[in-house]
């Protein structure tokens, strides 16, 4: 077993994890802070608020986003997030090709 904290509420961005076939991420973002239109690679992105609330955008729509309320992207897929209040959120890159996870 392999215990993750997240440490800094003061950076934007805190890598937790890293191995062949994911990344865990903590974002922290300050109130109206926004992190413009961009996509995850190759990668499955899972995006899971911890604290705060954030505007999540992707394909035009917007969705309000807080603990418990979590998204899920495709690879490639555009997106841009702007945060409502002081807001932490873990993202989960997941390394998979055409819908097919890779042998890890």
């Amino acid at each position: 077993m392999q215990v993750l904290t997240c440490e800094n509420q003061s950076i934007l961005k805190e890598q937790l994890y890293q191995d062949d076939c994911q990344t865990i991420m903590h974002l922290s973002l300050q109130k109206g802070q926004q992190i413009p239109e961009h996509h995850g690679g190759n990668a499955e992105v899972t995006v899971i608020p911890v604290r705060g609330a954030i505007v999540f955008t992707a394909s035009g729509q917007a969705e309000l986003l807080v603990p418990g309320k979590l998204v899920h992207l495709n690879a490639q897929e555009l997106h841009s997030l702007r945060a409502e209040e002081d807001s932490d959120v873990v993202l989960v890159k997941s390394a998979r090709a055409a819908g097919v996870v890779r042998e890890c």
